[in-house]
């Protein structure tokens, strides 16, 4: 049996990570995909990455407009919108298989299908940032 030693600051993450599933948390299927023959078809399941359930943390689209400035007209509406996209938290330890670009996450409380378009970003302590991208049906 091998003996794992975790910082203070390790344990206290791996904690947060905890609650914050527990009380933000919500179910998500990941699927994997891989470009199949011809990279101008669509894409295939992967089926050396089996799909699986896991329970992450939803970060709805946000946007925004900040006060007017006393630039022009145009420049205020060409410039003052901040937009962003939706993303999923998950903890690492409930990942079975590090999701990339192209695999897709289905919100089992909608059902809306996203796909992962830009690659994941562990925060290197116990969660993983996912940005997602509505998928078209």
């Amino acid at each position: 049996m091998r003996l794992i030693l975790m910082t203070p600051f390790e344990r206290a993450a791996a904690k947060a990570s905890r609650a914050i599933d527990r009380v933000h948390g919500e179910t998500f299927l990941f699927e994997a995909f891989t470009v199949g023959a011809d990279v101008d078809l669509p894409k295939v399941a992967d089926p050396s990455r089996p799909s699986f359930m896991a329970v992450a943390a939803w970060h709805n689209a946000t946007s925004s407009i900040t006060p007017k400035a006393r630039g022009s007209v145009q420049d205020d509406n060409a410039h003052a919108w901040t937009l962003g996209q939706p993303f999923v938290t998950v903890n690492d330890a409930g990942l079975q298989w590090r999701p990339r670009p192209g695999d897709r996450i289905t919100r089992a409380k909608t059902g809306a299908v996203y796909e992962i378009t830009k690659p994941p970003r562990p925060d290197g302590v116990a969660r993983t940032t996912i940005p997602l991208t509505d998928r078209k049906r």
